[in-house]
């Protein structure tokens, strides 16, 4: 039945599949705020999943993710999606304001620059 599909309609497949269990997985590790958040998250992840996952192996660090096999295709696909999320989320949150850079700095100015 599997055999008579083209192969590029079941890498597809395989890479959404991975995508929404990326997604499920990112959901699961931290709850969405609310029902827009989380209807974004699971547009986004799945999108980027199923978009980016083909190119992950090509990034620095990111070749133990190489292969064409089902397996690979799945894994790297909800790899993706699960770590797309996050990495927008901290991108949004560092560019909503300079809190963070604030805190930090007096944090280290109170050290006077040693470690402890």
């Amino acid at each position: 039945m599997f055999d008579q599909i083209p192969e590029e309609w079941r890498m597809a497949a395989i890479r959404l599949l991975g995508a929404v269990a990326g997604v499920i997985a990112s959901v699961m590790m931290v709850a969405p705020e609310g029902t827009k958040n989380a209807l974004y998250r699971v547009w986004v992840g799945v999108t980027m999943g199923v978009i980016f996952s083909p190119v992950v192996p090509k990034l620095p660090l990111m070749g133990w993710l190489a292969g064409m096999g089902t397996d690979a295709m799945l894994a790297r696909a909800a790899f993706t999606a699960f770590v797309i999320w996050f990495l927008l989320e901290a991108i949004a949150r560092l560019l909503s304001s300079n809190e963070w850079l604030t805190r930090l700095a007096r944090d280290f100015l109170s050290r006077g620059g040693k470690e402890k």
